[in-house]
């Protein structure tokens, strides 16, 4: 489910994948690339270009940055791929035309582009960066964004969020957590982070959670749900040991991805 630059299984190649070659092959020159310029060099809007760079990082092929994309073997952190690949196994855990809440975080941006792609899939988040990340796909599946508080990362919380979601049916919740406390919970950065996660979570049928090595084992100021009430925990490779050992003390059942896991 995650782009192919070869197009649509043609033989054929279209405007879009001679772009993103184009986008690969002056990366793999220069190391890096720019929106801006790509946008003029290639005559198309900058959010068509951020589109291609989303499509391009979720198939493994480069590390969005500010301002535009590095190479993989550019990147200084743990793992580039991370978000990529988290995204990659959860889209087979997502049957086709669910309906799926996903949470905020660089997992769940990742993941919205690909079930964009699905036919029929309505996507529900909190999040703005995942519901732009969702709107810009080429095949952009039903959006919506639940009404609430935006806090500086564009993250919708509060009564109105949760109000919403309690009349959802949700086939799915995808959620990202930054760790699990001392009582086996789902750590967030905020009560008002939690709340939602907690409604989106008990009211769907199906609970998936990204640990990104970036953020899961980090401090968390507030508890949502018990990880055990999750249907599975989606690793990536690099997490921290601690982190990762409280998590596979609840019982909830645990896949690693990343590292040839």
């Amino acid at each position: 489910m995650s782009a192919s630059i070869g197009g649509r299984g043609t033989a054929t190649s279209s405007p879009v994948d001679d772009r993103r070659r184009e986008i690969l092959a002056r990366l793999d020159q220069d190391g890096r690339v720019e929106v801006g310029v790509l946008a003029v060099d290639l005559g198309v809007t900058e959010e068509t270009i951020r589109r291609d760079l989303r499509v391009l990082e979720l198939d493994g092929r480069l590390r969005r940055a500010h301002g535009g994309a590095v190479r993989v073997d550019l990147d200084p952190g743990q793992d580039s791929g991370a978000s990529g690949a988290l995204a990659a196994r959860a889209l087979t855990l997502v049957d086709p035309g669910s309906a799926v809440f996903l949470g905020a975080g660089s997992a769940c941006e990742a993941l919205a582009a690909g079930l964009a792609t699905t036919a029929g899939t309505v996507i529900v988040t909190g999040s703005v960066p995942v519901a732009l990340a969702a709107a810009a796909a080429e095949e952009s599946a039903v959006v919506h964004l639940v009404g609430g508080t935006a806090d500086g990362r564009g993250v919708l919380t509060g009564a109105w969020a949760r109000e919403q979601l309690a009349g959802l049916r949700l086939d799915v919740a995808v959620v990202e957590a930054l760790g699990v406390s001392a009582d086996g919970r789902l750590l967030h950065a905020s009560p008002e982070d939690a709340a939602v996660v907690a409604s989106a979570v008990e009211f769907a049928s199906t609970a998936i959670l990204l640990a990104d090595p970036a953020t899961f084992g980090a401090d968390g100021l507030a508890a949502s749900v018990p990880a055990a009430r999750l249907d599975v925990a989606v690793v990536h490779h690099g997490v921290d040991e601690p982190a990762l050992e409280a998590l596979l003390a609840t019982g909830v059942r645990v896949e690693t991805v990343g590292a040839d896991a």
